[in-house]
């Protein structure tokens, strides 16, 4: 699967840094601007590219369709609900993921079969959902997801929103304002400066602009796209849970630790498993139904 790993590899070959001045501020963080850039559109290409055939159990059960949003994007859905219920699941995939992915596929499927109705989308600029994606972008096709659902008769309280990856920050957003039945975020971030830090010791360019990154104050890292976990968690109302890998390599374990440190006194479920890596697993999605079955009790 194409990872942030992989479009981190993709970026390093473009040379971004390669015109900074290690002693030039200004050009060092237009460099970051344009690393930003180019990462997202390395990932949204990536999804644009990808499409998986149904797997087994989910070939009939999905109604695809387009919703417009207020600001007249095309998003693509899956409204996968085989057997009628009332209460849903929407779904917020990873920045390098599409919806028809096997892993994700497996997710929705699990859930079905638990008694839920399943959105799959993929932000705009991703996927066959038309625009470029934007952290307000995102935030108003999840709002437009979650109005759909409502003009289908189902209510807010029976609406709960997962997100993995990235998606986690696209969720914890939305479900800052809104009542939701639940929120869970799986394989979460602290915040995308944080990950800006961790992409850059990863990252081809020179070693002294490596420090100035590690040392500039996270709000002063250049960033269209500032989603900010720790503050939004700050603000969901709806039960909370938090499920992360202590070997992820892509977003590391101690940037959940984070989230849940920083919001003390928040009552939040906390599962930390041993292994599983980034991927959106078996045990992981195992961990979902539990707390979803706890919040229907």
């Amino acid at each position: 699967m194409f990872t942030s790993d992989s479009a981190i590899k993709e970026v390093d070959k473009l040379n971004i840094f390669k015109n900074s001045n290690g002693f030039n501020i200004p050009s060092i963080l237009r460099s970051i601007k344009n690393y930003e850039k180019n990462f997202y559109a390395a990932n949204a290409n990536h999804t644009k590219q990808s499409s998986y055939p149904l797997i087994k159990g989910l070939e009939n059960g999905i109604k695809q369709t387009t919703i417009l949003t207020q600001d007249n994007v095309k998003i693509d859905i899956w409204d996968i609900n085989p057997f009628g219920v009332k209460k849903y699941v929407i779904f917020c995939e990873g920045i390098s993921s599409e919806k028809s992915n096997p892993l994700q596929q497996n997710a929705y499927l699990k859930f079905v079969l638990a008694g839920w109705g399943v959105i799959a989308f993929d932000y705009r600029g991703k996927g066959k959902s038309s625009g470029q994606f934007t952290e307000q972008g995102s935030r108003i096709d999840v709002s437009t997801v979650f109005n759909y659902l409502q003009t289908q008769g189902i209510s807010a309280a029976d609406i709960g929103v997962i997100g993995h990856s990235m998606g986690s920050a696209v969720a914890a957003d939305f479900c800052a304002g809104q009542k939701t039945a639940f929120t869970i975020l799986i394989n979460p971030f602290s915040k995308a400066a944080d990950m800006a830090k961790h992409i850059a010791a990863k990252a081809s360019m020179p070693d002294i602009i490596r420090r100035i990154i590690n040392r500039i104050p996270a709000f002063l890292i250049p960033l269209q796209n500032r989603f900010d976990n720790e503050k939004a968690i700050k603000r969901i109302k709806s039960p909370l849970c938090i499920i992360h890998t202590k070997d992820d390599s892509v977003i590391p374990v101690e940037q959940a630790r984070k989230l849940v440190s920083v919001n003390k006194g928040k009552n939040i479920s906390y599962t930390e498993l041993e292994s599983g890596c980034h991927e959106l697993n078996d045990e992981k999605i195992d961990c979902c139904l539990d707390f979803m079955q706890n919040q229907s009790v």
